[in-house]
């Protein structure tokens, strides 16, 4: 099915799927032709290069929460648990993020390490952190943390946004039911926060905000309690 006939799908998440890969599939087609077919100097064609990966990176990040979403539920998933200072790996995940561009994202991540698969807290807090910004206005801040909590470690990411209904609270962690209507998504990144959490013997959830906005919290015991 050619990307522009996104509209005709007749399966709803097929649609959805392929309207969320079309607006960075043809970023990256319109720019790859830009290249091939103009003289650049040295610094236009860096940028046209950088604008190039980031989409192709957004359509990896978008095949790759597939792709764990049907290991998961096919229950072939383990995880590869070690200790890892979690703050540490809080603090790089945001200082690499290209969504720093985007919005203002504070850290306050504490020294707390933890039993746990590294690769897949990653996914946590990235996919948090899209949440985030994708729910937030410009200008709107986002804050990241990290701190030991009982025998456990917790990651929390605050927006302020419009926060989350109490009814919707619980809806938005199932896969394809996105937090908001008039937004870009599938509804995935949440659903696998939850499950990757559980993964480690933990879980995932949603508040509001102190201060409004919501307040995405994902607890991990420090010792490994991985379940399959």
């Amino acid at each position: 099915m050619a990307l522009s006939g996104a509209e005709d799908a007749k399966d709803p998440f097929v649609a959805a799927v392929v309207h969320d890969l079309r607006t960075p599939l043809s970023a990256i087609i319109g720019l790859a032709a830009t290249l091939e077919g103009g003289s650049f100097e040295s610094d236009e064609v860096r940028d046209l290069a950088a604008r190039i990966g980031t989409n192709a990176r957004k359509l990896e990040r978008m095949v790759n929460d597939l792709l764990d979403l049907d290991r998961l539920s096919r229950g072939i998933v383990r995880p590869k648990l070690w200790p890892t200072d979690v703050g540490s790996l809080v603090e790089r995940v945001v200082n690499d993020s290209e969504l720093r561009s985007e919005r203002e994202i504070i850290v306050d991540a504490d020294d707390v390490v933890a039993e746990i698969d590294e690769s897949k807290v990653e996914r946590i807090v990235e996919n948090l952190l899209t949440n985030a910004v994708r729910h937030t206005p410009d200008g709107a801040r986002v804050c990241v943390s990290a701190r030991a909590d009982g025998d456990g470690v917790v990651i929390l990411v605050d927006d302020e946004g419009p926060g989350v209904p109490a009814e919707r609270r619980e809806a938005i962690f199932d896969p394809f039911n996105k937090r908001s209507d008039d937004g870009p998504g599938v509804g995935i990144g949440l659903s696998l926060v939850r499950r990757f959490a559980e993964l480690h013997g933990g879980r995932a959830w949603v508040e509001s905000g102190e201060a409004g906005g919501a307040s995405f919290r994902v607890w991990i015991p420090r010792r490994g309690r991985a379940t399959a």
